[in-house]
C-alpha cells in the first residue's frame, strides 16, 4: 500500500496523541519511516494538518507568530491553581515548547527571536511579517529598565542589526526586510494603569492578554485572584480607548464553579458591554502538584469535571462565541506528567470540532472562519457588526463569503466628550486592528491567488473613514504596529505620537 492509502484507511482513528504510533505502523508496511510532508496532504482533520505540516499552516492567519519569554521574576499573584517551577516564570512549566526554548537560551530575547526566525525560514515560512507574543508572567511587575532592554533586543534581532537605542531600532524596523506587525504582552487586570499603557505604546505593543479567569466575584475570591470584575472592566475600557486589541484568559472548571456556571460566565463575557474580548484563550483548570488547589483536591474540597462534562462546556463556549472574537487556544500545552486531576488532553479542539461536525454545528469564531490557505473570492461581501461597549461603540467590519472570513477591521467610536488617555486620540475614531487573512504574502508583493495584498484592507479603511465621518468624528487614529506604519503612510496617514493619524475632510 502507498502512504496515501494508509493515511486514508486510518484517518478516522487519527488524533494528535496517536499519530506517532500510526507512523510506526505505516513504516512497517512501507519499509521506511514516512515524513510529515508525505503524510499531511492526506489528513482530514485541520488540527492534525496544522501539527504535521512543516510549512504553510502556521502562517495561514496572515502573519508569522511566535512567542518570546521573559526571565523569571516575582509574581504579585497568589492564585491557588498556579504552578511555580524553580527557574521558570510563575505559571509556566519548562517542558512547554516556548518555555523550553527560552530556558535553553537563558531567556535571552535576541537569541530566542533570532532562533525562531531561522527555524521558520528553514521550514519554508515567509517571515516578513512577524507577530510577537511576549510571555512570562505579569508584564507590569517587571522593572521598566528590563522591559525597555528586552524590547530593544527583540527589534534588534528582527532587524538583524544592533541599534544604539530602542527608538532607533523601531525606526529601522519601519522599512526593514522583516517587520514586526504586532506585539502582545500578558498581565493582570489590576496591573493595568495609565503609566503602564503609555509605556506599552512606547514599546510598540498593540495587544494585551488579560488574565481574567472567571466572571463571578465569589469564584475570584475563592481562587485568590486578587482583583474584582470592576478592575477587569476598567482595564478593558482603558485598553480599548488606547486602541489595543484585547485577549482574555478564561478558566472553566475552577473551584466554586460548575458546568452551568461556566456557561453563564461565558455569556456574561460576551454580552456584558463592560467586557467583550477580541481574542480568547480558554484554559480549563488543571490540578498540578505543589499548588493550593492540589491540596484542596487531595482533601476532597475540589472535584474537577469529568472529561465529557468539560467537552460539553467547551462546546457551549464555542457556540456562544460571537463573529468578532477569535478563540486562540482551548487548552494549555502541558505535559501529562504535571497533571494530577482535570483533563491533560492537548487535542480537545480537535475532539470538539469532530463532535460539532457530527452534530451539524459550526463555530462562528474568527479562527474557525478565516480563509487560511483558501484562494481569493471576488464575491466577498462587506458586513458591519455594531455593538455597545463601555465608553463607546465597537464596530466589526469584515469581508466574507458564506464560508470564510477574508479580512476584518475593528473600529472604536468613543462617546462624545470621553476623557482619553492620549491627547492625540481626542475627537478621533480609532482603528484597533486591520487584518487580511490567508497565507502570508511577502511585503510589497501581490499574486492572483493569495488573499493578502488584494486591497481588502484598504477598502475596509475607506469604509471605516466613511462611517467615522458620518458619525461626526474629525479624524481617524490607527494603533499601527511599528512595521505597518509604511502601509498607513500610503493611505495618507502620518505619525503623531505612537499613532498614525489622518484628518477627515468634510
Amino acid at each position: 500500500m502507498t502512504i496515501k492509502e494508509l493515511v486514508k484507511r486510518d484517518n478516522e482513528k487519527l488524533t494528535l496523541e496517536n499519530i506517532e504510533d500510526f507512523r510506526l505502523v505505516w513504516a512497517k508496511e512501507l519499509g521506511h519511516m514516512p515524513k510529515n510532508s508525505e503524510i499531511w496532504p492526506f489528513l482530514l482533520d485541520p488540527e492534525l494538518i496544522e501539527v504535521m505540516k512543516t510549512r504553510g499552516v502556521r502562517t495561514e492567519s496572515g502573519v508569522a507568530p511566535f512567542a518570546v519569554m521573559m526571565k523569571p521574576f516575582p509574581c504579585p499573584g497568589k492564585c491557588i491553581y498556579c504552578p511555580l517551577e524553580e527557574g521558570m516564570p510563575k505559571s509556566y512549566l519548562s517542558d512547554e515548547p516556548a518555555a523550553q526554548r527560552a530556558k535553553i537560551l537563558d531567556f535571552d530575547p535576541y537569541k530566542q527571536v533570532e532562533g525562531r526566525i531561522r527555524q521558520m525560514s528553514e521550514t519554508g515560512h515567509i517571515t516578513d511579517k512577524i507577530d510577537l507574543i511576549v510571555i512570562g508572567g505579569t508584564f507590569g511587575s517587571y522593572t521598566e529598565e528590563y522591559k525597555r532592554e528586552f524590547f530593544k533586543n527583540i527589534f534588534d534581532a528582527v532587524n538583524g542589526k544592533v541599534s544604539e537605542t530602542l527608538q532607533e531600532a523601531q525606526k529601522y524596523n519601519e522599512t526593514a526586510e522583516k517587520r514586526i506587525v504586532g506585539i502582545s504582552v500578558e498581565t493582570r487586570p489590576d496591573w493595568v494603569s495609565e503609566l503602564e499603557v503609555k509605556l506599552w505604546r512606547e514599546l510598540g505593543v498593540t495587544k494585551v492578554q488579560l488574565g481574567v479567569q472567571a466572571f463571578d466575584e465569589e469564584i475570584l475570591k475563592k481562587i485568590k485572584r486578587g482583583h474584582s470584575l470592576d478592575e477587569v472592566a476598567r482595564a478593558t475600557r482603558m485598553c480599548r480607548d488606547a486602541g489595543l486589541k484585547i485577549c482574555y484568559h478564561f478558566m472553566p472548571n475552577l473551584p466554586g464553579s460548575s458546568p452551568e456556571k461556566d456557561i453563564e460566565m461565558a455569556k456574561i463575557m460576551f454580552t456584558d458591554p463592560r467586557f467583550g474580548p477580541d481574542y480568547l484563550k480558554v484554559y480549563p483548570a488543571m490540578t498540578i502538584k505543589g499548588t493550593e488547589m492540589y491540596e484542596m483536591w487531595k482533601r476532597g474540597e475540589y472535584l474537577p469535571y469529568e472529561e465529557d462534562e468539560l467537552i460539553e462546556v467547551l462546546k457551549e463556549i464555542k457556540a456562544q462565541t460571537p463573529v468578532w472574537c477569535r478563540i486562540d487556544r482551548l487548552i494549555r500545552d502541558i505535559s501529562k506528567k504535571w497533571v494530577s486531576a482535570g483533563t491533560a488532553r492537548t487535542n480537545l479542539r480537535q475532539v470538539l470540532q469532530q463532535q460539532l461536525l457530527k452534530e451539524g454545528k459550526k463555530c462562528k469564531c474568527i479562527r474557525c472562519r478565516e480563509v487560511r490557505g483558501g484562494v481569493y473570492d471576488t464575491k466577498v461581501q462587506l458586513l458591519v457588526n455594531e455593538r455597545e461597549s463601555l465608553g463607546g461603540k465597537e464596530l466589526f467590519l469584515s469581508y466574507e463569503n458564506e464560508e470564510n472570513l477574508f479580512a476584518m477591521l475593528r473600529l472604536r467610536l468613543p462617546n462624545e466628550g470621553e476623557e482619553m488617555l492620549f491627547e492625540k486620540l481626542k475627537g478621533a475614531a480609532i482603528v484597533r486592528e486591520v487584518h487580511a487573512y490567508g497565507q502570508v504574502a511577502e511585503i510589497d508583493t501581490r499574486d492572483g491567488i493569495k488573499t493578502q495584498h488584494r486591497g481588502l484592507g484598504k477598502r475596509l479603511m475607506i469604509k471605516a473613514e466613511e462611517i467615522a465621518r458620518e458619525r461626526g468624528y474629525k479624524k481617524m487614529a490607527v494603533i499601527s504596529a511599528i512595521g505597518t506604519r509604511e502601509y498607513y503612510k500610503k493611505l495618507s496617514y502620518s505619525l503623531e505620537g505612537t499613532y498614525m493619524v489622518k484628518v477627515l475632510e468634510d
